[in-house]
């Protein structure tokens, strides 16, 4: 067997990956993205005992049902924080919740959002954050927020709602203190410490595992609000178009679509949608 610090990636692995990646996760890789293939794949041919990406290639293709689950974790990539990109929580707190409460109130008070690439979750409890601070009588509200990612142990650590004190930077410690109590883990040093989100955040947040590109999603009902925000910077412009169109279709007029901070519609209009601000559509 070849050593696994000797690996090279050939010119043709590279391609039979990235056709594995663009038809198992909608991901559109580009020809630059060779030493990253190599970097997050190596670690699987280790754990399988595999001398080769094209070995790798063949036991995805001869194993897919076991091994996908491993394939997709391995090219995702999950960097999220609490209120990243934080102006669009504050357009949330007072421009979005405001007009959706006003709409919803006299049709059952209902209210659904959507966190789509949730990663571990930071954006979902933001969005939990901002709805429990917005709305007073909560308890007098149907409120029920869908966290979706293909990643499954990003949606492990999201279900648990435990991170790391040093990822609450950008938070006050008002809101930590309301919405997260501290926890003991093992296996840590001494000096680290761990909050976990309050019980009456982690209710309103449901996780599922979701690969966007999957031709059946099997939500039911009409979204307020959709968070896609820096996910379809993986996608090409063809898969990037057929997503706004499945958005708009279980969106109502008034509802809101969040994007990431380099991400745009091309021509929002015909899809549905109309530019309220930078990253920020409304169904029309």
């Amino acid at each position: 067997m070849k050593s696994i610090a000797g690996l090279e990636l050939s010119e043709l692995e590279f391609s039979n990956i990235r056709k594995l990646v663009l038809e198992n996760t909608g991901i559109s890789l580009s020809g630059s993205k060779k030493e990253l293939v190599k970097r997050r794949f190596t670690p699987r041919l280790k754990a399988l005992g595999l001398g080769s990406f094209a070995s790798y290639v063949k036991h995805m293709k001869h194993n897919h049902a076991v091994e996908v689950a491993n394939f997709c974790n391995a090219i995702t990539t999950n960097l999220t924080s609490f209120f990243r990109e934080n102006h669009h929580f504050e357009f949330m707190k007072d421009e979005v919740l405001p007009a959706i409460l006003e709409r919803n109130d006299s049709i059952g008070r209902k209210l659904r959002l959507w966190s789509a690439g949730c990663s571990t979750g930071q954006e979902a409890y933001c969005l939990a954050m901002n709805i429990t601070s917005f709305i007073p009588a909560i308890d007098r509200w149907d409120v029920k927020i869908l966290a979706s990612d293909l990643d499954e142990k990003c949606l492990d650590i999201a279900r648990r709602g435990i991170y790391a004190h040093e990822g609450f930077d950008k938070m006050s410690d008002d809101l930590i203190t309301r919405y997260f109590v501290e926890v003991e883990q093992e296996n840590v040093r001494k000096d680290q410490i761990f909050l976990q989100a309050r019980p009456e955040l982690r209710q309103m947040i449901r996780f599922n595992k979701l690969n966007l590109v999957n031709s059946y999603w099997p939500m039911k009902g009409m979204f307020d609000v959709i968070f896609c925000r820096n996910v379809f910077i993986y996608f090409d412009k063809d898969t990037q178009l057929k997503l706004v169109k499945r958005f708009s279709a279980i969106q109502t007029p008034g509802s809101y679509l969040f994007l990431g901070h380099s991400e745009t519609i091309a021509d929002p209009q015909t899809v549905g949608y109309r530019l309220m601000g930078k990253t920020l559509y409304i169904r029309e």
